[in-house]
């Protein structure tokens, strides 16, 4: 009994020591339209769909990683991959069309939060602008 205290105190400093690191997508609708979002992610092919009223939100990915190092770990860039696809329908008699590209990075907005345990965080806002005739 008395080695089995020492590696019990050993396991759980160890245990204690591990920090979890999240990853979120969030699609977030700002314009008068309702929207149907569908979304695959290449490596686990099952399409998603959303339906976003105005001024409604929602996570597209949502990852957690466990890890000791935060500050050496990547983050996953906040744009869409090329191998994903989203597609988004305006809910309307009115033929529109979505032009906003989910690709491109600078339409997201990047946070990261937390030391021990970090949330990075991206959103892409959706707005009147994003959505033709």
């Amino acid at each position: 009994m008395k080695t089995l205290f020492p590696i019990l105190i050993f396991g759980l400093f160890f245990i204690s020591c591990e920090t979890t690191h999240s990853s979120r997508k969030l699609i977030r609708n700002n314009s008068d339209f309702d929207l149907s979002i569908t979304y695959n992610n290449y490596c686990c092919p099952s399409d998603s769909i959303f339906h976003l009223a105005p001024n409604e939100e929602v996570y597209i990915v949502q990852s957690q990683k466990l890890g000791n190092h935060p500050d050496e770990l990547p983050n996953s860039p906040c744009s869409i991959s090329i191998f994903d696809t989203v597609s988004v329908s305006v809910n309307s008699i009115i033929p529109y069309s979505f032009i906003g590209d989910f690709r491109d990075e600078y339409r997201w907005d990047e946070s990261i939060n937390g030391k021990r345990n970090t949330v990075h965080s991206c959103t892409f806002t959706i707005t009147n602008e994003d959505i033709i005739e």
